[in-house]
């Protein structure tokens, strides 16, 4: 799987998102060159499922001054995102936990009270909650799951009835850009699956997509 060859990192898409909004090369942190250079940078894009049903992303990445300016200044602009973003959800919802520069490198952590905080400061859809919910807010089950560590058709797999009957199991959709890529921890047992890698017991992986191919939706449902 080439989960770490031009990927788009959580900055580059801030940054593409500030220069959407402002019309710009320059926003705080940003410059024109921004999208180009943040789809070469390898790094961490990790998402885990803590028990209370917070969504704690965090990111690792090559940290490029030039780019971003120093730490005082991605951090104001990292912390100005979140209160943009927070402003459009109508509640406090994206928390920057954690933001550091050491050795070239930055690293942050960012929690979630929703899938639809996630999605609006990634730029791409994630829903997290359960079957039931995903079904009352018209996403698309009419799919086939397969058996969580088999992932080949033909295997044991579920379809969108058998898929319904599970309500109370909890359930991530994500359809990710297509250089991007992320580990899930769900911290449950992966039952079913599909667009995306089991890898451990509690841990998916979404590889990056291959160049001008359709990026396929994943389904994880765990217990």
């Amino acid at each position: 799987m080439n989960r770490r060859k031009k990927a788009v990192g959580l900055l580059g898409l801030l940054l593409m998102t500030a220069v959407l909004l402002t019309g710009c090369g320059q926003s705080g942190a940003g410059s024109e060159n921004a999208k180009d250079s943040a789809q070469t940078d390898a790094g961490t894009n990790m998402v885990e499922i803590k028990k209370d049903g917070i969504i704690s992303n965090t990111t690792e990445e090559e940290f490029d001054e030039e780019l971003y300016g120093d730490e005082e200044m991605l951090r104001d602009f990292i912390l100005r995102n979140a209160t943009t973003y927070n402003g459009q959800l109508g509640e406090e919802l994206i928390a920057v936990k954690k933001l550091e520069v050491k050795k070239g490198r930055v690293t942050m952590v960012i929690e979630y009270g929703s899938g639809e905080a996630f999605s609006t400061l990634h730029g791409y859809p994630f829903f997290y909650g359960t079957v039931a919910e995903a079904y009352a807010q018209g996403y698309d089950l009419d799919v086939e799951l397969y058996e969580a560590g088999t992932g080949e058709a033909g295997a044991a797999s579920i379809n969108r009835e058998q898929l319904l009957e599970m309500g109370s199991r909890k359930i991530i959709i994500t359809q990710l850009l297509p250089k991007e890529y992320l580990t899930i921890r769900t911290g449950g047992k992966i039952l079913y699956i599909r667009g995306a890698e089991c890898v451990k017991s509690d841990v998916a992986e979404i590889g990056t997509a291959e160049e001008g191919s359709e990026r396929e939706t994943a389904y994880i449902v765990f217990k």
